[in-house]
């Protein structure tokens, strides 16, 4: 092993990505065999070492042969230095060898902490292996350690069970390498084989991809198609350590065992070459920051037909998809399921039935909200246009350009079909975000019936969602005039994925749009009555820049019996935190038997009815359901009340004033202004179940930060308790720090007790698999009376998240505070990011009076901060001895 640079073992790699390869090398199983574990561990290790040395040999002879690059996992170990810095030194260690021809380098980070920096990138072996150093390490990427952990059996639970109907097509999500550009979707294999022209010659494009996979998967004999390979392969048996001839172990794992076997039952054969030929349909999608995000291709596995050879048929294409060397993440799509006047006023005032926003104005005129769900009935009376119906859609199906003309609806995109099912859950959820009868007010307005929904429609019934195989399709709805996108859908995966990075990486590139999802309805494991359960949170909510919503008890007649109040989460909402220790969910909103518009699809005019009707049950054109997928919704419409209270010049005085108008604030800004006036719940209310109350605090892993409150987050004059500060769009650069100065105002009456700051940062998306996965890391810390607070109840700062908020309580007026952010480690020059802070600065006090829904519940914040060894530390300990970063072991 000396002639080559240092790898990483597999205790390393365990804590840096989860994929397949613990699976497919045994070691997990190795260090579960008692007083044999050190010598089985030790055996899987050498196995692993072997397998280096292969891939080693591999690249060197295809870079010969065909000028081929492979895939490198790269880690800098330098002390003292950003990741921003040790990216600089990494690609001058390339430029250093690397032929003249290749002038653009690209790296995609996967871990980026104190210790070290990891990036992903495709070399020449000739190139990465004379990358030497002591702070090096270079890490062949193996087939198995392109597979997202869980990949093989995710895709043999799609074909496991014979009897059922498939609705939903199979789907693997590729992550191309760092370089690997594809031309635009269009170029595509459709499901003959034959293919489109490609729009750009310099482009590797999804034909050739496709076609080096397609040709490595047929037999032997077809012949015709084998020679007109773009690239020399070498056979798929041979191209994985495990399955070729160089391995030969007496203690083969049985997941290499699973994978020789399937070579030889469904590759030599041809059993699956009709399959292959017929039935894939490729389809790539071009990356707009190639510095930081890689391309995508996808390929849909047709189900109609689905035999008993299915099944095998299907694995072999997940390793062939990871055999090849453009390729650097493979993932099995999860299946994606979808998951009012009470929620207004808890939301608005805590006082019942006062709605001070709504009032004033601010109920999301002139925006729009995207929605996707299983779609919408755009005649029930709570978005029924009666003089402009057929800008949304006649009997012929929905149009699908935006009419910013009609009173409701701007834009319906069938990608499903064009309606939703009877009292469907899609139809549910816009009436919550923006729900508003034609003809008056209604029992089921939605949180802000001032603005309108443009609609993507992703599902037939109360199930399977069927998201674009180009996401960009999805978030794209409604723009540019949607700011804020709500998807009360998700699959049950708590781990980063391609779906997720993908949802960071378009707010990143998009910095005036929010995405809203729901965090899911997995707290409480009603098989096994077990409560709280951990790890819940799904996918894409474990996404880093988004708000995942988690869900409260609501109040009055929308309490089940037994239940205890909107100061309480609802048993069922999902928690955290995300596989990477991140946490989630973000904010909590009123959840529970939530009453809003429901569907009629065989009516026309549908509304009110008399009753209404009583939970769970749908009456006329309303419904009661729910959910996370009914909170998402609240928070959706907030944040667009949010936009326009700012559009409106409501900042910095609390009244209207078209000389202030911020027109197009930051999605980082809209979060930041939610989530810093989020209040804490009490704890979790498991009574109506047969469990008692679970107590809670702020920015644990059952409420994040709190639930909702508008009245804590923005300044109304005389009716909120807060003023705030703004500092939109601002940068720091690595290694730099901004700091801010407030002083506490009570003269004109105000008489809120804390300040409250929140920083929030869009963050550039990570590494599917990623254990680290914030990738910028800036610091907030607040300097009061000669004490430093850090954020989220912590000691120290926080090295996992990017939203950070500090409270302090017991302000007096005529006290400075100075906050400050500082870049910690960035791997770029610099850094946005939105900061608000919320306390007296000079207004009013609220002067609201009524009944207070919270009266008997409330509490302030506590600020005891947590234990002052955080997980990450004790991973970092567990991985080093206790004696430095994460790499710094020396074999």
């Amino acid at each position: 092993m000396n002639k080559y640079p240092r790898h990483l073992t597999l205790q390393e790699l365990e804590f840096l990505f989860r994929t397949e390869t613990d699976t497919d090398f045994g070691y997990m199983s190795a260090l579960s065999e008692g007083d044999a574990a050190l010598e089985a561990q030790a055996q899987v290790e050498s196995t692993w070492d072997d397998a280096i040395v292969y891939e080693w040999n591999k690249a060197l002879n295809a870079e010969t042969s065909s000028s081929q690059k492979y895939p490198y996992l790269l880690c800098h170990t330098g002390q003292n230095m950003s990741g921003y810095d040790r990216r600089r030194a990494l690609a001058a260690a390339i430029k250093s060898t690397q032929p003249e021809s290749d002038s653009e380098i690209y790296l995609h980070v996967l871990y980026n902490k104190d210790d070290s920096l990891c990036v992903f990138s495709q070399l020449y072996a000739s190139v990465a292996i004379n990358m030497l150093g002591d702070e090096y390490v270079v890490q062949p990427v193996l087939s198995s350690l392109k597979m997202m952990e869980g990949s093989a059996d995710e895709m043999k639970a799609k074909f496991h069970d014979m009897t059922s109907e498939k609705t939903s097509p199979t789907r693997i999500d590729i992550g191309l390498c760092p370089g690997v550009d594809v031309a635009a979707q269009r170029n595509e294999m459709d499901n003959t084989g034959s293919s489109f022209e490609k729009e750009e010659e310099d482009l590797k494009g999804v034909n050739d991809i496709a076609e080096a996979i397609t040709t490595m998967l047929l037999s032997v004999e077809s012949e015709s198609l084998a020679e007109t390979s773009p690239t020399s392969f070498l056979p798929l048996s041979q191209e994985i350590y495990l399955t070729s001839d160089a391995f030969i172990d007496q203690t083969t794992p049985s997941r290499a065992q699973m994978w020789a076997d399937l070579l030889d039952t469904y590759l030599s054969s041809g059993i699956c070459d009709e399959t292959y030929k017929t039935r894939l349909t490729w389809n790539g999608h071009r990356s707009n920051r190639p510095d930081l995000f890689p391309s995508q291709m996808q390929v849909v596995y047709n189900n109609a037909g689905e035999t008993e050879t299915d099944s095998g048929c299907a694995l072999v294409l997940l390793l062939a998809i990871s055999a090849n060397p453009d390729v650097c993440s493979v993932e099995v799509q999860k299946v994606a399921t979808t998951h009012n006047h009470n929620a207004i006023f808890l939301t608005e005032s805590e006082i019942v039935d006062v709605t001070p926003f709504v009032t004033e104005g601010i109920d999301g005129t002139n925006e729009v909200v995207a929605v996707s769900d299983s779609g919408l009935d755009i005649d029930n009376c709570y978005f029924f246009d009666p003089d402009n119906d057929a800008a949304v859609g006649t009997s012929t199906g929905p149009r699908e350009e935006i009419d910013l003309s009609h009173r409701k609806v701007v834009q319906y995109i069938p990608h499903v079909d064009s309606m939703d099912y009877q009292f469907g859950h899609g139809t549910h959820v816009c009436g919550t975000v923006a729900g508003k009868r034609f003809d008056g007010k209604g029992a089921a307005d939605g949180i802000a019936p001032g603005a309108k929904i443009a609609l993507i429609d992703l599902g037939k019934v109360d199930g399977p969602i069927f998201v674009p195989s180009d996401r960009n399709i999805l978030l794209n709805t409604g723009r540019p005039y949607a700011k804020i996108h709500s998807a009360s859908w998700g699959s049950k995966f708590n781990r980063y994925s391609a779906q997720t990075r993908f949802f960071d990486q378009y707010m990143f590139e998009n910095d005036d749009f929010l995405i809203i999802t729901g965090a899911g309805n997995d707290g409480y494991d009603e098989d096994n009555e077990i409560f709280d359960v951990p790890n819940t949170v799904i996918d894409p909510a474990t996404a880093k820049n988004v708000i995942a919503v988690g869900a409260q008890d609501s109040w009055g007649s929308s309490l089940v019996s037994g239940a205890n109040g909107p100061a309480f989460v609802a048993y069922y909402s999902s928690r955290g935190p995300a596989a990477d220790g991140r946490m989630k969910p973000d904010i909590m909103a009123p959840g529970f038997w939530v009453l809003s518009a429901g569907a009629q699809p065989d009516q026309k005019g549908e509304c009110d009815s008399d009753p209404i009707p009583e939970r769970p049950k749908g009456r006329g054109g309303l419904a009661g359901m729910s959910g996370t997928s009914m909170a998402t919704p609240v928070v959706s419409g907030s944040a667009a009340k949010i936009r326009q209270w700012f559009r409106d010049g409501y900042y910095p005085s609390g009244m209207k004033n078209s000389d202030h108008a911020v027109p197009n604030p930051s999605g980082a800004l809209i979060k930041a202004v939610l989530m810093n006036g989020a209040q804490p719940l009490l704890g979790i209310d498991n009574v109506a179940q047969g469990g008692g109350i679970t107590r809670t605090m702020p920015y644990d892993n059952n409420q994040g930060f709190g639930r909702l409150s508008l009245q804590d987050s923005v300044y109304l004059h005389g009716k909120t308790n807060v003023q705030l500060k703004v500092w939109d769009r601002e940068s720091v650069a690595d290694g730099g720090t901004n700091n801010y100065d407030v002083t506490i105002d009570k003269s004109n009456g105000c008489q809120a007790e804390d300040l409250s700051v929140t920083i929030v940062w869009m963050d550039p998306g990570s590494a599917v698999g990623c254990m680290e996965c914030l990738v910028n890391d800036l610091d907030l810390s607040v300097s009061f009376g000669g004490i430093a607070h850090y954020p989220n109840g912590r000691r120290s700062p926080d090295r996992k998240n990017n939203v950070e908020r500090v409270i302090i309580t017991g302000v007096q007026h005529g006290e400075t505070a100075t906050i400050s952010v500082n870049a910690h480690n960035l791997i770029a020059a610099s850094q946005m990011y939105a900061l608000v802070a919320t306390a007296c600065f000079g207004g009013v006090a609220n002067k609201l009076e009524g009944e207070n829904a919270f009266a008997s519940q409330s509490a302030a914040p506590p600020t005891s901060p947590a234990p002052s060894t955080s997980d990450e530390s004790r991973i970092i300990s567990k991985l080093s001895g206790g004696k430095g970063g994460l790499l710094r072991q020396q074999r």
